[in-house]
């Protein structure tokens, strides 16, 4: 059995179209648990009513937690063989789970992940014949995470970050919760990775990523956006001392993380927070940064050059965003 876990807040707009794309699933046995974590609006009466329609749909009520929350609700009550992670804002193709599951068979995969699309409008879903599929060992999977440059597969970053397009084996997830922070999906895979062997990755499309105008995805800067450099330094503490390598590659993250949030941050209301700890974690990292062999001399001086130096990395990020529009220009 299959455990879905749809964490679900103020989504009513959205919210049938998440659930009827689970429960038309060609793989059919499926336990939905639908967390309704305090919504204002009718998004729990509209959970009930699924409920007393498939017995398969389990409603759970709470208080208002946050997102990080609402899974661990559903990650304590879930009884299935295998885990998946699905927003209550978004939609997935019919034939996900069968083919997620039916890729695990395949050989001692930890996990199977899809490819998804960003929506604005519900499309329609094409039967999937066949699939091609890559295996992803642990480096790909920490270097997938970290965006690493030593990443040897094309995935965007975002794939390895989120839960919602994967399937975990129960015995993958053991006993990992989430954590509260701007980047839970990140900070939770990091330790998953950590432990896997290998997974699988669908080359097909089969997760739908709703765009919502007024989601937190979408809101110009804010303290979860800053907050995303506590997250990395999260994933970096949580990496064991005998994976150096590892370290290495968050170190590299983390670092990357000072210099985009502090451009974005830039005369902004948030600049100043911004600033403050971004200081105050190159305080308390820099002597790993310098010092970890992993990291290269040339990436250490140009990271450390552009933190330095934040107008030189303005620069250099317009200069890059020229080339690229003169490029676009170009190929057309």
């Amino acid at each position: 059995m299959i455990s879905v876990i749809v964490p679900i807040y103020n989504v009513e707009e959205y919210l049938s179209t998440c659930i009827e794309s689970i429960l038309n699933q060609t793989y059919k046995d499926l336990e939905i648990l639908l967390i309704d974590d305090g919504s204002t609006d009718n998004s729990g009466k509209i959970c009930d009513e699924y409920a007393k329609q498939d017995h398969r749909c389990i409603v759970i009520h709470q208080l208002n937690k946050g997102e990080a929350e609402a899974r661990n609700t559903g990650l304590d009550h879930a009884t299935g063989e295998y885990i998946s992670f699905i927003d209550g804002d978004d939609y997935i193709h019919p034939q996900m789970f069968e083919i997620l599951h039916e890729a695990l068979q395949k050989g001692d995969y930890d996990f199977s992940m899809t490819l998804y699309k960003e929506v604005h409008n519900k499309e329609t879903s094409l039967f999937i014949p066949n699939y091609t599929f890559q295996e992803l060992d642990q480096d790909q999977l920490i270097y997938g995470l970290y965006n690493s440059s030593r990443k040897r597969n094309n995935y965007p970053e975002i794939s390895f970050h989120v839960v919602w397009n994967k399937l975990y084996k129960r015995s993958t997830i053991k006993s990992f919760k989430f954590i509260d922070t701007s980047s839970e999906d990140t900070v939770f895979n990091n330790s998953i990775f950590l432990t896997c062997k290998k997974a699988i990755v669908i080359n097909q499309i089969m997760y739908y990523w709703v765009q919502r105008r007024n989601s937190i995805t979408h809101q110009s800067i804010n303290k979860r956006y800053i907050n995303k450099i506590i997250s990395f330094q999260q994933c970096l503490t949580n990496i064991p001392s005998s994976y150096p390598k590892y370290k290495g590659i968050a170190l590299e993250k983390l670092y990357k993380s000072f210099l985009y949030v502090r451009l974005y941050s830039w005369n902004t209301p948030y600049q100043a927070q911004a600033v403050s700890l971004i200081n105050r974690m190159h305080k308390k990292h820099k002597k790993e940064f310098i010092y970890n062999r992993y990291i290269s001399s040339k990436y250490k001086i140009i990271l450390l050059t552009f933190l330095q130096f934040p107008q030189l990395y303005r620069w250099y990020i317009n200069y890059k965003n020229k080339q690229a529009i003169k490029n676009n220009h170009g190929n057309k």
